[in-house]
């Protein structure tokens, strides 16, 4: 009987080793969920205060380019009808 144990035992231990590679990389599987679920690692203050920092940058810098392009579009309608103006009086 302890014969025919002999040819099992190298696939019982491949497939040992198997479960346990599956419930390893489950485990891990779980871990890397959970730290994307609860956001991974904590931010410090200063992070975030540079953070909120550069986003009033970009909001500013964007509402000055508005006004900018509100500018010219003005200026471009005035040309426009100074033209259109011009070409009447000239017909």
């Amino acid at each position: 009987m302890t014969t025919s144990l002999i040819p099992l035992a190298p696939f019982l231990l491949v497939g040992f080793l198997a479960l346990l590679g599956v419930l390893v990389l489950g485990g891990l599987f779980v871990l890397v969920a959970l730290r994307i679920v609860f956001g991974g690692k904590k931010r410090n203050r200063r992070e975030e205060a540079e953070e909120a920092r550069l986003m009033q940058d970009l909001h500013r810098g964007f509402q000055k380019l508005e006004e900018r392009v509100e500018s010219l579009e003005t200026i471009m309608l005035e040309k426009g009808a100074t033209a259109a103006n011009a070409n009447r009086k000239a017909q």
